[in-house]
Order: structure tokens, then C-alpha cells, then sequence
């Protein structure tokens, strides 16, 4: 049983791990879907957290890292995040593989954006999106089974989230730089698994996020972003700040 609890802690330690290496929703972290992009290949890195302290004394940020591929009026973006504490985990883990956080999980997203109206010389871009983001757990990395997880304490639980919506956005050209305004409403299918006990339902709602990026010659871009939305009359938003990188992408 030792072994294969400290097996188990080890892959759930480098899932973790992966996050800052490597987007649908990272949770804590906005949803970023402004539709003026351009043909090109960009890597990305965002730091978010929520607008209030949810729990005391809790570390709530966010890291998520990322690529995104354009080709015309379609563009993909794929990103893996976690929790900055589940990072801290990890380091952890490596040392001490026996103080492991079982309850570390990282969620990886994809989103799929077709801008359908403006763009180009336009000021003005339309697009709607969709996407899916999906928890990873030790559970998934070591192939348990139910009985092998409840008896390590290692938490199975996870939620698929996928985001449907339109997204909108201006221009604004500043010399070498440019300014890009957007906002997006969207409706978010939530649905939880693997809860141990009977999953919640009903968690679909309904979010929106607005956002801003300043693309710089083409090549570097920097953003900002908050979203927020309501399930059953809890409201939570956060906010999150970035920088990309590449070819293209961006305009």
C-alpha cells in the first residue's frame, strides 16, 4: 500500500507540475475571448484571482499557460492552470513524497472561437465561441479505482464546464501599439462528477467577462480581463491580468 500511495502522489505531483509549463475556463481565472485576431501561432501566461477572499488564509490565485493557433476566421486556444498553492504542493511533493496534497487538481480547457462579422480593416469584430474544460486529478493519473482513491483520501471529485457564447470587440490603432476593447455573455453548462455521493445539479448559468488587450507590433500583447456571473444567488467574479507572445494572433 506504501507503494503505491507514494506512486500515486508522485503523478499527481507532476499533473501539477505541468500547469506553468503548458483555455474553455481555468476555474478562478476569466474567461479571455476577444475575437480580433489574426492568422498566426501565440504561447500565453495569465495570473488571476477572485474579487474577495472566499476563505480565509487561503491562497485563491491562479496561474494558467497556454498556446493559441489562428488560421483565418477561426482561432483555438488549449491551456493548462491550477491553483498557485497546488504549485507549492507539487515542490512538496517532490521533497517529501509522503506530505502530498491529495486534493491537488489541475484543469486543462480548449476553446474554439469563428469570428463571423467585422475584422480586417473593420474596427469592429463579432465572433461566437465554445469550448470545455475538464478537473485532472490524482485519481486520473494513477489509474485507481474508486476503492483505491477513497482509501488514499485522495479526492475524485472534478466538474466539465462548457461555455457557449458571443463575443464582441473594437479597435482602437495607437501607432505601434493598439488598444482592443471586448465583451462576451455566455452561457456556462456546469456539471458535476465523481462526487462520492449524489453530484449536485442544476449549476448551469449565466457569466459575462470584458477585457482589454494591447497588442505591440504584432509580436507582444498584454491583457486584462473580469468576469463575473450568478448560481443560486452566490455571485463570484475575479479578475486576471496576461502577456502573449508570437506570430501573428493578435491585431
Amino acid at each position: 500500500m506504501n507503494a503505491v500511495r507514494r506512486t500515486t502522489l508522485t503523478l499527481a505531483a507532476a499533473v501539477a507540475a505541468m500547469a506553468p509549463a503548458l483555455r474553455a475556463q481555468i476555474p478562478g481565472m476569466p474567461l479571455f475571448t476577444n475575437p480580433r485576431y489574426a492568422t498566426g501561432v501565440r504561447v500565453h501566461a495569465d495570473f488571476g484571482r477572485p474579487t474577495s477572499q472566499q476563505i480565509p488564509g487561503v491562497d485563491n490565485t491562479v496561474i494558467e499557460a497556454g498556446a493559441g493557433f489562428v488560421l483565418g476566421p477561426i482561432g483555438i486556444d488549449a491551456n493548462v492552470g491550477t491553483l498557485r498553492a497546488s504549485i507549492k504542493d507539487a515542490q512538496t511533493c517532490q521533497a517529501t513524497p509522503t506530505a502530498c496534497n491529495t486534493k491537488t487538481k489541475v484543469s486543462a480547457s480548449a476553446l474554439a472561437q469563428l469570428r463571423f462579422a467585422g475584422g480586417g480593416r473593420a474596427a469592429y469584430s463579432v465572433s461566437a465561441f465554445g469550448g470545455a474544460s475538464m478537473d485532472f486529478t490524482a485519481y486520473d493519473a494513477a489509474s485507481l479505482t474508486a476503492a483505491q482513491a477513497a482509501a488514499l483520501g485522495i479526492d475524485t471529485s472534478k466538474a466539465l464546464t462548457i461555455p457557449l457564447g458571443l463575443a464582441i470587440g473594437y479597435h482602437i490603432p495607437l501607432g505601434v501599439a493598439s488598444l482592443n476593447l471586448w465583451g462576451a455573455p455566455r452561457y456556462v453548462i456546469y456539471k458535476a462528477m465523481h462526487c462520492g455521493s449524489a453530484c449536485p445539479t442544476g449549476l448551469n448559468m449565466f457569466r459575462w467577462a470584458i477585457g482589454a488587450d494591447i497588442p505591440i507590433f504584432k509580436l507582444f500583447s498584454v491583457r486584462a480581463a473580469y468576469d463575473s456571473g450568478s448560481k443560486n444567488g452566490f455571485t463570484s467574479s475575479f479578475w486576471g491580468v496576461g502577456a502573449s507572445f508570437g506570430i501573428g494572433g493578435m491585431r
